[in-house]
Protein backbone atom coordinates (compact mmCIF):
# COMPACT_ATOMS: atom_id res chain seq x y z
CA UNK A 1 0.00 0.00 0.00
CA UNK A 2 1.77 2.77 -1.66
CA UNK A 3 -0.26 6.02 0.78
CA UNK A 4 2.47 7.74 1.85
CA UNK A 5 1.83 6.09 5.81
CA UNK A 6 3.05 2.89 5.09
CA UNK A 7 6.19 0.93 4.12
CA UNK A 8 5.96 -2.39 4.20
CA UNK A 9 8.71 -5.26 3.16
CA UNK A 10 7.23 -7.93 0.27
CA UNK A 11 7.51 -10.79 3.10
CA UNK A 12 5.80 -10.22 6.59
CA UNK A 13 8.02 -10.05 9.24
CA UNK A 14 8.13 -12.49 12.76
CA UNK A 15 6.98 -9.87 15.77
CA UNK A 16 8.99 -10.10 18.74
CA UNK A 17 8.24 -12.09 21.47
CA UNK A 18 7.28 -8.52 23.16
CA UNK A 19 4.31 -8.42 21.18
CA UNK A 20 2.40 -11.15 22.06
CA UNK A 21 0.93 -10.56 24.85
CA UNK A 22 -2.37 -7.77 25.56
CA UNK A 23 0.07 -4.89 25.83
CA UNK A 24 1.47 -5.96 22.16
CA UNK A 25 -2.34 -6.63 21.21
CA UNK A 26 -3.40 -2.66 21.88
CA UNK A 27 -0.54 -1.67 20.17
CA UNK A 28 -1.12 -3.51 17.03
CA UNK A 29 -4.55 -2.78 17.38
CA UNK A 30 -3.85 0.97 17.31
CA UNK A 31 -1.36 0.42 14.36
CA UNK A 32 -3.93 -1.11 12.49
CA UNK A 33 -6.65 1.14 12.98
CA UNK A 34 -4.36 4.49 12.26
CA UNK A 35 -3.41 2.92 9.22
CA UNK A 36 -6.82 2.18 8.07
CA UNK A 37 -7.88 5.41 8.98
CA UNK A 38 -4.85 7.31 6.84
CA UNK A 39 -5.44 4.71 4.22
CA UNK A 40 -9.24 5.84 4.16
CA UNK A 41 -8.34 9.39 4.12
CA UNK A 42 -5.41 9.22 1.02
CA UNK A 43 -8.26 7.54 -0.83
CA UNK A 44 -10.70 10.61 -0.12
CA UNK A 45 -12.66 9.20 2.38
CA UNK A 46 -13.72 11.98 6.05
CA UNK A 47 -11.13 11.59 8.68
CA UNK A 48 -13.16 9.63 11.46
CA UNK A 49 -11.59 11.06 14.23
CA UNK A 50 -14.01 8.71 16.24
CA UNK A 51 -11.53 6.09 15.78
CA UNK A 52 -8.54 8.18 16.78
CA UNK A 53 -10.11 9.01 20.18
CA UNK A 54 -11.48 5.36 20.77
CA UNK A 55 -7.61 4.23 20.46
CA UNK A 56 -5.88 7.24 22.42
CA UNK A 57 -8.99 6.46 25.11
CA UNK A 58 -7.78 2.79 25.28
CA UNK A 59 -4.45 3.05 24.98
CA UNK A 60 -5.07 5.76 28.34
CA UNK A 61 -7.20 3.15 29.98
CA UNK A 62 -3.54 1.20 30.00
CA UNK A 63 -0.32 3.17 29.96
CA UNK A 64 -0.19 3.39 33.92
CA UNK A 65 0.10 -0.29 34.71
CA UNK A 66 2.40 -0.74 31.31
CA UNK A 67 4.73 1.73 30.76
CA UNK A 68 7.76 -0.25 30.57
CA UNK A 69 6.25 -2.41 27.89
CA UNK A 70 5.08 0.57 26.07
CA UNK A 71 8.24 2.09 25.59
CA UNK A 72 9.83 -1.26 24.77
CA UNK A 73 8.04 -1.15 21.57
CA UNK A 74 8.58 2.57 20.65
CA UNK A 75 11.94 1.41 20.70
CA UNK A 76 11.52 -1.34 18.06
CA UNK A 77 11.72 0.08 14.98
CA UNK A 78 12.21 -2.30 12.75
CA UNK A 79 8.79 -3.94 12.06
CA UNK A 80 7.35 -1.02 10.39
CA UNK A 81 9.93 1.92 9.88
CA UNK A 82 7.85 5.07 9.72
CA UNK A 83 4.75 6.64 9.47
CA UNK A 84 2.00 5.19 11.33
CA UNK A 85 4.27 3.82 13.56
CA UNK A 86 5.80 6.96 14.24
CA UNK A 87 2.27 8.75 15.15
CA UNK A 88 1.72 6.13 17.58
CA UNK A 89 5.13 6.24 19.00
CA UNK A 90 5.08 9.67 18.91
CA UNK A 91 1.38 9.48 20.96
CA UNK A 92 3.09 7.22 23.35
CA UNK A 93 6.06 9.28 24.22
CA UNK A 94 3.79 12.78 24.57
CA UNK A 95 1.33 11.45 26.54
CA UNK A 96 3.95 10.08 29.15
CA UNK A 97 5.07 13.16 29.00
CA UNK A 98 1.80 14.43 29.80
CA UNK A 99 1.17 12.43 32.73
CA UNK A 100 4.42 13.27 34.44
CA UNK A 101 3.61 17.03 34.22
CA UNK A 102 0.18 15.98 36.05
CA UNK A 103 -2.04 16.93 32.88
CA UNK A 104 -5.87 16.08 33.79
CA UNK A 105 -7.68 13.00 31.68
CA UNK A 106 -9.53 15.15 29.47
CA UNK A 107 -5.47 17.05 28.89
CA UNK A 108 -4.38 14.01 28.17
CA UNK A 109 -6.75 12.87 26.05
CA UNK A 110 -6.24 16.23 23.77
CA UNK A 111 -2.96 15.66 23.96
CA UNK A 112 -3.02 11.85 22.52
CA UNK A 113 -5.62 13.14 19.86
CA UNK A 114 -3.22 15.65 18.72
CA UNK A 115 -0.33 13.61 18.88
CA UNK A 116 -1.67 10.53 16.68
CA UNK A 117 -2.82 13.34 13.95
CA UNK A 118 0.44 15.74 14.01
CA UNK A 119 1.46 14.48 10.90
CA UNK A 120 -1.87 14.35 9.35
CA UNK A 121 -1.49 16.90 6.85
CA UNK A 122 1.58 14.69 5.38
CA UNK A 123 -1.65 12.87 3.41
CA UNK A 124 -1.00 16.06 1.20
CA UNK A 125 2.08 15.34 -0.06
CA UNK A 126 2.99 13.56 -2.82
CA UNK A 127 4.19 9.89 -1.89
CA UNK A 128 7.54 10.41 -4.23
CA UNK A 129 8.89 13.51 -1.95
CA UNK A 130 7.59 11.89 1.53
CA UNK A 131 9.25 8.29 0.52
CA UNK A 132 12.52 9.89 -1.59
CA UNK A 133 15.39 7.67 -0.61
CA UNK A 134 17.53 10.61 -1.12
CA UNK A 135 18.49 14.29 -0.23
CA UNK A 136 15.66 16.43 -0.68
CA UNK A 137 15.59 19.18 -3.05
CA UNK A 138 14.76 22.51 -1.38
CA UNK A 139 11.66 22.83 -3.68
CA UNK A 140 11.12 19.36 -2.56
CA UNK A 141 11.73 20.67 1.29
CA UNK A 142 8.95 23.43 0.77
CA UNK A 143 6.76 21.30 -0.10
CA UNK A 144 7.33 18.88 3.03
CA UNK A 145 6.92 22.16 5.08
CA UNK A 146 3.68 22.90 4.05
CA UNK A 147 2.41 19.61 6.10
CA UNK A 148 1.55 21.43 9.06
CA UNK A 149 -0.16 24.15 8.02
CA UNK A 150 -2.43 21.43 5.81
CA UNK A 151 -2.98 19.22 8.67
CA UNK A 152 -4.64 22.28 10.51
CA UNK A 153 -6.33 22.90 7.24
CA UNK A 154 -7.82 19.09 7.27
CA UNK A 155 -8.53 19.02 10.21
CA UNK A 156 -11.02 21.92 10.40
CA UNK A 157 -14.36 21.05 11.35
CA UNK A 158 -13.10 18.03 12.52
CA UNK A 159 -11.31 18.33 15.78
CA UNK A 160 -11.30 21.19 18.70
CA UNK A 161 -9.09 23.92 17.71
CA UNK A 162 -6.44 22.82 20.68
CA UNK A 163 -5.98 19.53 18.35
CA UNK A 164 -5.69 21.14 15.13
CA UNK A 165 -3.23 23.21 16.74
CA UNK A 166 -0.81 20.27 17.66
CA UNK A 167 -0.75 19.55 14.15
CA UNK A 168 -0.06 23.00 12.90
CA UNK A 169 2.64 24.11 15.43
CA UNK A 170 4.52 20.63 16.22
CA UNK A 171 7.84 21.55 14.13
CA UNK A 172 7.76 25.49 15.83
CA UNK A 173 10.69 26.31 18.27
CA UNK A 174 10.74 28.29 21.02
CA UNK A 175 13.49 30.29 19.88
CA UNK A 176 10.87 31.68 16.63
CA UNK A 177 13.07 29.02 14.09
CA UNK A 178 10.51 26.91 13.73
CA UNK A 179 7.64 27.05 11.02
CA UNK A 180 5.11 27.51 9.46
CA UNK A 181 4.88 30.44 11.29
CA UNK A 182 7.63 31.13 13.47
CA UNK A 183 6.13 31.00 16.83
CA UNK A 184 8.28 31.45 20.12
CA UNK A 185 7.80 29.22 23.16
CA UNK A 186 4.76 31.94 24.59
CA UNK A 187 3.20 31.62 21.18
CA UNK A 188 3.22 27.70 21.17
CA UNK A 189 0.73 25.31 23.61
CA UNK A 190 1.88 23.29 26.08
CA UNK A 191 0.83 19.91 24.09
CA UNK A 192 2.60 21.06 20.78
CA UNK A 193 5.57 21.65 22.78
CA UNK A 194 5.31 18.06 24.74
CA UNK A 195 4.34 16.54 20.66
CA UNK A 196 7.68 18.47 18.65
CA UNK A 197 9.73 16.62 21.76
CA UNK A 198 8.53 13.57 21.66
CA UNK A 199 8.17 13.99 17.58
CA UNK A 200 12.23 14.88 17.71
CA UNK A 201 13.01 11.99 19.72
CA UNK A 202 11.33 9.17 18.07
CA UNK A 203 12.33 10.69 14.27
CA UNK A 204 16.20 10.39 15.28
CA UNK A 205 16.02 6.93 17.22
CA UNK A 206 14.31 5.69 13.78
CA UNK A 207 16.32 4.12 10.90
CA UNK A 208 16.05 6.33 7.72
CA UNK A 209 16.72 5.81 4.35
CA UNK A 210 19.51 8.22 4.39
CA UNK A 211 20.70 7.81 7.69
CA UNK A 212 21.20 5.74 10.90
CA UNK A 213 18.88 6.08 13.58
CA UNK A 214 20.39 6.88 17.20
CA UNK A 215 20.40 5.12 19.69
CA UNK A 216 18.33 6.28 22.41
CA UNK A 217 20.97 7.66 24.88
CA UNK A 218 22.32 9.49 21.52
CA UNK A 219 18.36 11.04 20.94
CA UNK A 220 18.20 12.15 24.55
CA UNK A 221 21.55 13.90 24.04
CA UNK A 222 20.38 15.19 21.09
CA UNK A 223 17.27 17.03 22.80
CA UNK A 224 19.59 18.29 25.54
CA UNK A 225 21.19 20.20 22.64
CA UNK A 226 18.15 21.25 21.01
CA UNK A 227 16.60 22.45 23.63
CA UNK A 228 19.76 24.22 25.27
CA UNK A 229 20.32 26.07 21.76
CA UNK A 230 16.54 27.03 22.76
CA UNK A 231 14.23 25.05 19.74
CA UNK A 232 13.11 22.81 22.18
CA UNK A 233 11.38 23.75 25.77
CA UNK A 234 13.98 22.89 28.47
CA UNK A 235 11.95 22.35 31.37
CA UNK A 236 10.05 19.85 29.40
CA UNK A 237 12.68 18.40 27.97
CA UNK A 238 14.22 17.85 31.87
CA UNK A 239 11.46 16.20 32.41
CA UNK A 240 10.57 13.50 29.62
CA UNK A 241 14.35 12.61 29.98
CA UNK A 242 12.92 12.03 33.73
CA UNK A 243 10.26 10.42 32.50
CA UNK A 244 11.44 7.81 29.70
CA UNK A 245 13.83 5.20 30.37
CA UNK A 246 16.20 5.16 27.49
CA UNK A 247 16.07 1.44 27.62
CA UNK A 248 13.00 -0.22 29.90
CA UNK A 249 13.24 -2.86 31.80
CA UNK A 250 13.23 -6.42 29.47
CA UNK A 251 14.57 -4.80 26.75
CA UNK A 252 18.13 -6.83 25.14
CA UNK A 253 20.83 -5.16 24.29
CA UNK A 254 24.63 -5.68 22.95
CA UNK A 255 27.71 -4.34 24.95
CA UNK A 256 31.06 -2.59 23.78
CA UNK A 257 32.64 -5.89 25.19
CA UNK A 258 30.66 -7.77 22.51
CA UNK A 259 27.97 -9.17 25.05
CA UNK A 260 24.25 -10.02 24.78
CA UNK A 261 22.55 -8.75 27.92
CA UNK A 262 19.12 -7.89 29.21
CA UNK A 263 17.98 -4.11 30.87
CA UNK A 264 16.99 -5.49 35.11
CA UNK A 265 17.12 -2.34 36.44
CA UNK A 266 16.95 1.25 35.91
CA UNK A 267 19.07 4.06 37.24
CA UNK A 268 16.03 7.14 37.69
CA UNK A 269 18.64 10.30 37.99
CA UNK A 270 20.69 8.44 35.10
CA UNK A 271 18.49 6.30 32.42
CA UNK A 272 21.22 6.28 29.92
CA UNK A 273 23.09 3.76 31.96
CA UNK A 274 20.87 0.72 33.31
CA UNK A 275 21.62 -2.34 35.26
CA UNK A 276 21.97 -5.24 32.77
CA UNK A 277 22.52 -8.86 33.54
CA UNK A 278 24.80 -10.77 30.74
CA UNK A 279 22.79 -13.43 28.66
CA UNK A 280 25.62 -14.09 26.25
CA UNK A 281 28.05 -16.28 26.18
CA UNK A 282 27.26 -18.90 28.28
CA UNK A 283 30.55 -18.04 30.35
CA UNK A 284 29.57 -14.65 31.10
CA UNK A 285 25.84 -15.53 31.62
CA UNK A 286 24.49 -14.20 35.00
CA UNK A 287 27.03 -11.57 35.63
CA UNK A 288 25.26 -8.44 36.70
CA UNK A 289 26.78 -4.87 35.58
CA UNK A 290 25.90 -1.47 36.94
CA UNK A 291 26.74 0.34 33.80
CA UNK A 292 26.56 3.99 35.83
CA UNK A 293 29.79 2.46 37.77
CA UNK A 294 31.09 0.92 34.76
CA UNK A 295 31.90 4.06 32.11
CA UNK A 296 34.45 1.74 29.93
CA UNK A 297 30.93 -0.62 29.22
CA UNK A 298 28.74 1.24 26.70
CA UNK A 299 25.50 0.24 24.70
CA UNK A 300 26.37 -0.51 21.39
CA UNK A 301 23.11 -1.66 19.75
CA UNK A 302 19.41 -2.85 20.69
CA UNK A 303 18.68 -6.41 20.04
CA UNK A 304 14.88 -6.66 19.16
Amino acid sequence: MADGFSRQGAAEKVMPPIFAGPVGEIYQEAQAALKDVYHRCRMGSHLEVKDIQEIVADYLNRMQDNQNMLLQMVMLKDLDPYSVRHSLNVTVLATLLGSKLGLSRKELQLLGVGAMLHDVGKLEVPAEILLKPGKLTAEEFAVIKRHPQAGYERLDGVVMEEVRRVARDHHERCNGSGYPRGLRREEISLAARCVAIADVYDAVTTDRCYRPRYLPHEGMELLMMESTLGNLDLDLVRVFLQAIASYPVGTRVKLSTGETALVIAQEPEVPMRPVVKVLKPRRSAGKIIRLLTNPSVLIVEVDA
